[in-house]
């Protein structure tokens, strides 16, 4: 009955991997962030709603860095940092990257869209404080919850996955997994579940071509960031409105704009996830750097030739 379980070099299957990871996770997500939603009665009653919303992605993104270190040092024997989060010389040149062109594909969107007359801004005015406690509320949240969902959706369960169905069907695998997951969000359209599936193979392609996180990581969090905060658009069908320095409506063919679910379920948002897909997979820049380990480097193989009889 071993061989349910492990395979003939005697490690623990692929599948069972992703499913001990998916426990962990699960539970210690839970544990963590369980006693912050407790406290929403009371955080509401004392206007700190703002607080609850960075607390929580911050508490579920330490629960899946865990389970990331306990499935790597534990059923891999890896470092923790073979996961994607290697700190290599141009770890920030990449996270830099990202998060720039997250920005210019969101500005695009919102440029092309006020050029045309569908977008109508609505001034707020806001204090210097007010704006300070903005923009360092969202970029706090709105960081954790892409790092929490690259470790998750980019880390160690695709990683794995690949290794155990090979490399394009895990992609679109987690791309399918990863619309899914934002079906139950407000104001849903088929449109916009394809282009979040197609902004998921987006960000695995850029950790197949760095072989780190980094990239996916600013750009998940460049895309998110700017479309709520710097251009006050919906994200993924939530509006968001505490992070917003800005109001804007958005008029005309929802194909186009997004209609209430945001730039995601418009064509726009097809396009430019398009031609970034392609531009990260030509770009020398983003050439896997020198000396990364990963979950499948050549060492694994050593081992496992060290092992055969």
């Amino acid at each position: 009955m071993t061989f349910i379980f492990f395979n003939r070099h005697g490690t623990i299957r692929p599948g069972w991997k992703i499913l001990i990871f998916v426990v962990l996770a699960a539970g210690l997500v839970y544990g963590l962030t369980a006693p912050m939603r407790l406290l929403d009665p009371w955080v509401q009653e004392m206007q700190l709603g703002r607080l609850l919303a960075v607390i929580v992605p911050v508490f579920a993104l330490i629960g899946v860095l865990l389970t990331s270190y306990v499935s790597t040092r534990w059923l891999n024997r890896k470092p923790f940092a073979a996961v994607g989060l290697w700190l290599h010389p141009h770890a920030a040149s990449e996270a830099l990257w990202g998060i720039l062109l997250g920005f210019l594909m969101m500005g695009f969107i919102f440029a092309v869209l006020l050029a045309t007359g569908n977008i109508h801004i609505e001034p707020r005015s806001i204090g210097a404080g007010e704006l300070l406690g903005i923009l360092l509320s969202s970029a706090v949240s709105f960081a954790a919850a892409a790092m929490l969902e690259e470790v998750v959706f980019r880390g160690y369960p695709f990683q794995t996955l690949i290794q155990g169905i090979t490399l394009l069907p895990a992609v679109i695998l987690m791309a399918v997994l990863f619309s899914l997951a934002h079906l139950a969000n407000p104001n849903t359209t088929i449109f916009g579940i394809v282009n979040i599936g197609l902004a998921a193979i987006w960000l695995s392609f850029a950790y197949l071509k760095t072989k780190a996180l980094w990239l996916p990581f600013g750009l998940h969090f460049g895309w998110n960031f700017s479309q709520t905060t710097v251009f006050a658009f919906p994200t993924s069908g939530i509006e968001f409105a505490e992070y917003k320095l800005f109001g804007t409506v958005v008029t005309g063919p929802e194909w186009l704009t997004g209609g209430a679910f945001g730039p995601e379920g418009g064509a726009l948002a097809t396009v430019t996830l398009l031609v970034c897909t392609g531009y990260v997979l030509k770009a020398k820049q983003f050439d896997a750097a020198e000396g990364i380990i990963t979950l499948d480097t050549l060492e694994d193989l050593e081992v496992e030739q060290e092992r055969l009889p």
